[in-house]
C-alpha cells in the first residue's frame, strides 16, 4: 500500500519518495526494486518527498490500544511491482492457474485466519471442478493436498506467480496486495477483523461479515472466529466461479 500511495505522490509533483518511519530514516524494501520514484537509500544534492508509511503509521489507522486497532475508511491504491526477466521466467511455468494463500502473518493473533479445515475443503472442492491450483511460499509452508505447491523464498516471486495466474483467493494481507498491483482477479477472505472499506479494492470480490470497519481486536478474538466460521468453502468456490465466468 505504500508503494501505492508513493506512485499517487509522485504523480502529483513529479519528486522521487523516500518512505520514512516516525524519526524520518528511509525504509528499505525489495518489493519497491527496480520502481523509480521510490528512494531506498538518501539522496544528496536532489529534491525528493519524505513520506510517512510504516508499521502503525498507516493512512487507514484511527488509532491504537493495548487491545485492538481502531480503523478508518481508505481507498488503497493499487501499487505496481518491477519483475526481473528472471522473476518472469520463474513465473511463467504457472501461468492460467488459480493461487490459493491458506497462510496468514504471525501477528499474534488469528483474527484473520480462515482455519486449516476451511482450506482442505475448499481445496477438495476446486479439485472436483477441475480448476488448476498452485500455492506459495518458503520451505516448510504446509501444502495443501491438491494444490501443486511452489517454493518461493521471496515474496517477490510469488508475486510473480499471481501475476500469471488468472485468479487469486486468500485473506486480506501482502498477497491480496500484490494481486491489484498485478492486475490478477480476487476473492478475498476479510471475515470480521478490517473492513473492505478500509483496505479492499473494488476490482476484487471482497467476503466481509463483520460490523462496521471491523473488529481491530489484537487478540484472539471470539467474534473474529464466528466472522470467518460464516464464510464456507461453498460460498467461496461459488465467487470463484463466478469470477472466471467474468
Amino acid at each position: 500500500m505504500a508503494a501505492g500511495e508513493a506512485r499517487k505522490l509522485h504523480r502529483s509533483n513529479k519528486l522521487p519518495v523516500m518512505i520514512v518511519d516516525p524519526r524520518g530514516r528511509p525504509i528499505k524494501s525489495p518489493v519497491w526494486d527496480g520502481l523509480p520514484y521510490i528512494l531506498q537509500d538518501r539522496a544528496r544534492g536532489k529534491p525528493f518527498t519524505r513520506m510517512l508509511n510504516c508499521g502503525g503509521h498507516r493512512p487507514y489507522i484511527a488509532g491504537k490500544s493495548a487491545e485492538k486497532w481502531t480503523w478508518r475508511p481508505y481507498k488503497p491504491i493499487p501499487a505496481e511491482i518491477a519483475f526481473t526477466p528472471a522473476e518472469r521466467a520463474f513465473a511463467e511455468p504457472y501461468r492460467g492457474m488459480v493461487m490459493l494463500e491458506p497462510s496468514v502473518k504471525d501477528i499474534g493473533h488469528r483474527n484473520k485466519d480462515w482455519g486449516p479445515i476451511y482450506w482442505s475443503q475448499l481445496d477438495c472442492l476446486i479439485h472436483e471442478k477441475r480448476i488448476p491450483t498452485v500455492q506459495c511460499g518458503p520451505a516448510g509452508t504446509r501444502p495443501l493436498l491438491y494444490t501443486r505447491f511452489v517454493q518461493t523464498d521471496t515474496f517477490r516471486l510469488a508475486a510473480a506467480v499471481l501475476a500469471v495466474c488468472k485468479a487469486f483467493v486468500g485473506p486480506e494481507g501482502g498477497l491480496h496486495h500484490a494481486a491489484a498491483a498485478v492486475g490478477t482477479p480476487a476473492v478475498v477472505i476479510f471475515g470480521g477483523f478490517i473492513a473492505p472499506a478500509v483496505t479492499g479494492y473494488g476490482t476484487h470480490r471482497n467476503l466481509f461479515t463483520g460490523v462496521g470497519l471491523g473488529c481491530g481486536r489484537r487478540l484472539d478474538c471470539d467474534h473474529c472466529r464466528s466472522a470467518m466460521g460464516s464464510i464456507s468453502p461453498r460460498m467461496v468456490l461459488n465467487e470463484l466461479t463466478e469470477l472466471l465466468r467474468e
